[in-house]
Parts: structure tokens; C-alpha cells; sequence
């Protein structure tokens, strides 16, 4: 998806679309890294690309399995590695085409409840550090919005990643992903020689 989401008509066009742009945005910052490089952490943090990647499947996938589970309950055990910060860590067996199927089966997932639940539905959550105290439940609507901003954020993160590595930044490397050629204002990231 070039550069902006598109123009919507609808609620729904309107949340795939932006679920759309940011989960390729994220995707796109790993587009012709190596192994080594998807581990990276050139900042002052200790997030990669992967780590991100992995956090973000998990993010997305969690979410969308209570959105889908609404108005029930639901609890995903994952998330209480989400609580110690272990999702953004990658062991050893995890590889880029590993975190990409992941990433893009959550994606899949997520569009499909943007394309179909009910977004009145409130899904009921447990209480959590980070959620405000007395609070019982979240809209699907409110849900989606929040994965178009945890994405946004951590594809922001990316970005920052991604430059630090190897100087690509967000519109060439999207245009190399998608085969878009020399657009005149921007040309395709191509490798380091």
C-alpha cells in the first residue's frame, strides 16, 4: 500500500485501511535485512526489528482473539509474557520468515474482525496495571483503534531501527517492497554495495 491509507467511505474501509497501511509500514522496515540484522539494536534501547515484529504478532493476535471473543470473556496466557517484556526478545529459533508468517497471519486475523464484528460489542477484560482502575471491558471498536496505535507506534520505533542499520528509510523501502520502481519523487531502496 503506497505511502498513505486510502480514502475511505465507510467506518469499516476506514479502520482496514489504516490497519493496512501500519501493518505493512512495520513489515516493510524488514525488507532485505539479513538474520543478523533483523536482531540488531543500534539505538540506545534494546528493541530490533524482530523483537518488534514478534511483539506486534502477539499484540495483534491477542487482541483480535478478545474483539472476536466479545461480548465473552477472554484471557490469551500470552499476554502475561507481554507483562514481563519477553515478547520482544527473540530466541534463537525464530528467524525473519518465522516472525513474518506470524506477523502477517495477525494481520489477517485483525482485518478480518475489522471486515466483520460487531464494533458496538464490548469485550470484557481483566483488570491489568495498564488499565484504568475499575475499568471492565473495551469496545471491538476501541480495540481496533488501539492496534492501528500500538502499530503505528512500534512501526515508528522500526523506522527509527531500520535507518540506524543501514540508512533505508520509509518511502524508498516501501517502494522497493512493493515493486513500485523509480516514482520520480522517491526511487526504491536498494541494498549497500
Amino acid at each position: 500500500m503506497p505511502f498513505m491509507a486510502p480514502p475511505a467511505e465507510t467506518e469499516r474501509a476506514g479502520l482496514r485501511g489504516f490497519l493496512t497501511q501500519q501493518l505493512d509500514g512495520l513489515r516493510h522496515t524488514a525488507f532485505g535485512l539479513t538474520e543478523e540484522q533483523i536482531r540488531l539494536a543500534p539505538t540506545r534501547s534494546t528493541l530490533s526489528i524482530g523483537g518488534l515484529l514478534k511483539h506486534v504478532a502477539l499484540t495483534v493476535d491477542a487482541w483480535s482473539a478478545r474483539a472476536e471473543a466479545a461480548p465473552e470473556a477472554f484471557h490469551d496466557p500470552r499476554l502475561d509474557a507481554m507483562a514481563e517484556g519477553d515478547d520482544f526478545l527473540l530466541g534463537a529459533d525464530e528467524t525473519l520468515a518465522s516472525l513474518l508468517a506470524a506477523h502477517d497471519a495477525a494481520a489477517a486475523r485483525v482485518l478480518a474482525v475489522a471486515d466483520s464484528a460487531d464494533l458496538d460489542a464490548v469485550a470484557p477484560t481483566r483488570p491489568a496495571p495498564w488499565f484504568p482502575e475499575g475499568f471492565t471491558g473495551w469496545t471491538v471498536r476501541w480495540i481496533l483503534l488501539h492496534v492501528i496505535e500500538e502499530v503505528a507506534r512500534h512501526a515508528g520505533h522500526a523506522d527509527i531501527i531500520r535507518e540506524q542499520i543501514d540508512g533505508a528509510t520509509g518511502h524508498p523501502l516501501i517502494a522497493a517492497a512493493e515493486g513500485l520502481g523509480d516514482l520520480g519523487y522517491v526511487r526504491p531502496w536498494t541494498p549497500p554495495a
